[in-house]
Formats: structure tokens, sequence, C-alpha cells
């Protein structure tokens, strides 16, 4: 079994999920390419939903890994905005994500980021519409651009830290679960994420630890890494 596969397995026998996070490592962006073969009328369709989804976009861009304003876009947008405009296009936006209309959601979800570029839940609801799209390297950049600005947020970092384990980063993912542990030592779920990780690092005794502290916090914890660690 492979590492990815491997993670794969343990995490999906957890449960484990954050909204719209799924719990594999190394997900891509593929589906956002035009697929091999495409006939006129789902060309047409393609076409559509990639024009929809970057005039949604539009304003926004990804630079250094983080959401930032389009310096060239934004200043046309923000006409007539104030930051009172941002905490209503946010509900608007998980709205629509549970009608599953994550281009729309990420439509609301620029609003509230163009009304408000220090508005935390505006760049987390950017995040979870992204990852509705399939969009894991701008998630990504949308929870490390929240997580900056709400840090001790540790629901929100654990998003961050389930993002980062999908683009496969095992190293990256264990060290942004060890920072939520260091500021929220009892947050089960962590300590669950963090035994899967150490054992794929193949640090047993940290993954017997963590597993412990997952049992005594609530976390959710693989049967069968307990089992792989003679738990």
């Amino acid at each position: 079994m492979s590492m990815k596969l491997g993670i794969v397995s343990l995490l999906a026998a957890a449960g484990c999920g954050f909204g719209l996070l799924a719990c594999s490592a190394g997900s891509s962006n593929a589906t956002n390419g035009a697929p091999a073969a495409l006939g006129p009328e789902n060309r047409d369709q393609w076409d559509y939903r990639r024009v929809r989804f970057a005039d949604a976009f539009r304003g926004l861009r990804v630079a250094d890994g983080l959401i930032v304003l389009d310096p060239q876009a934004a200043p046309d947008l923000q006409v007539g905005l104030t930051p009172a405009a941002s905490a209503p296009a946010v509900e608007r936006g998980h709205a629509l994500m549970l009608e599953n209309d994550y281009t729309g959601a990420t439509a609301e979800f620029r609003l509230a980021i163009l009304a408000d570029q220090d508005n935390p839940d505006a760049y987390e609801g950017l995040g979870d519409a992204l990852l509705g799209r399939k969009r894991d390297a701008d998630a990504l950049a949308a929870y490390r651009t929240a997580a900056m600005l709400d840090p001790a947020n540790a629901d929100l970092r654990l998003k961050f830290a389930e993002t980062i384990n999908r683009t496969g980063d095992l190293d990256g993912w264990a060290a942004e679960l060890e920072r939520i542990l260091a500021f929220s030592p009892n947050h089960g779920e962590a300590h669950a994420r963090l035994a899967v990780a150490r054992h794929y690092q193949g640090d047993h005794e940290s993954a017997r630890a963590h597993v412990t502290l997952a049992e005594r916090f609530g976390g959710n914890v693989p049967p069968q890494l307990k089992a792989m660690l003679g738990h």
C-alpha cells in the first residue's frame, strides 16, 4: 500500500471530514482543466462554467500563497462597498454552499473580501467554496490567509492542515497540526490526525502518544491505526 493510499484508508476509516474537506491526501486540480474529449454540447457547458467561475473570482488573485486583491480589477468592484457589507455576503455564501452552488458562493465570499480584507470568515468561506470546485491550491491560499488573520481559531487551522494533507505534503501537514496543538493542546481531532501523520513518518512512539491524547479529548481515531500500533 502506498503512503498516500494508506493515509486515505486510515482517515476514511475514521470518518474524517470537515464540511467539504475530503479525507484524501494528494488530491489534485486536474478537473479544472478541459476534459480530454468533449463534444460540442459538453464543451459549451464546460466553457460556460469556466467563464462563470472566472467572473466569480474576479478581483482576487493568489500571490505568494495568499489571497490578495487584484490591483487592476478590484478597485472598480469595490466602488460603493463598505465593511458592513462583508458579513451579509458571508451569510449568503454559506447559504449557496448548502445548495452546492460553489461558484455562486465563491462570488459572495469574494464580495465579502472586497468589502473587508480583514474578515477571516470571508477567506475561510472562500476556501470551502474553492474546495467544492476542486481547486485545492487556491483553497490552501484562502485558508492560509484566514489563519493569518485568525491564528487562534483551531477549527479553521485544522481545515488549513487538512488541505495541506490533500496536496500530499505529509511533513507540512504534521507541522501545522503541531502548531494547532501548541495553542489548543486539548484538541482531540488534531491529536488523532497527528497520530496518523506520525505513523506515516515512522514515529510510532509519538503516534501512540497522540492516540492516547486523542481518545482522552474526544478525537476520532482510526481503528486500523490502533490495530497497527497495538494500542
